[in-house]
């Protein structure tokens, strides 16, 4: 700009948004982060074991909540309600599968 010229530049504010609104970065304190990881690894865990249940189809249509499962009280239930997810999507593998599936569940959640 030239000395002694004053211009406004405004650019087109529907451009400007959408630039704005393409990144939102959030900070976490250390303890939330590690909790946010350890909830994200068990969530990940969940999903791989659930896909080789179904024999690697990721379409299974299992939904276990981690945390309707972390409301669940007593072990058992936990167990059940795991079980139920499975048998809603008609799990084709064994029933011995599912155990050690379900005693392994019991392991991670016992991590968060």
């Amino acid at each position: 700009m030239p000395f002694g010229e004053k211009h406004a530049r405004f650019g087109d504010s529907k451009s400007r948004m959408e630039d704005r609104s393409r990144v939102l970065t959030m900070k976490y304190g250390k303890q939330q982060m590690a909790l946010i990881r350890k909830r994200m690894k068990v969530e990940n865990w969940i999903e791989t074991e659930v896909t080789k249940l179904f024999n690697g189809n990721e379409n299974n249509n299992v939904d276990i909540d981690l945390d309707m499962i972390q409301d669940i009280e007593d072990l058992a239930g936990k167990r059940k309600y795991a079980f139920e997810q499975l048998q809603k999507a008609h799990c084709p593998c064994s029933m011995d599968k599912i155990i050690v599936f379900l005693d392994e569940l019991i392991v991670q959640l016992n991590t968060l």
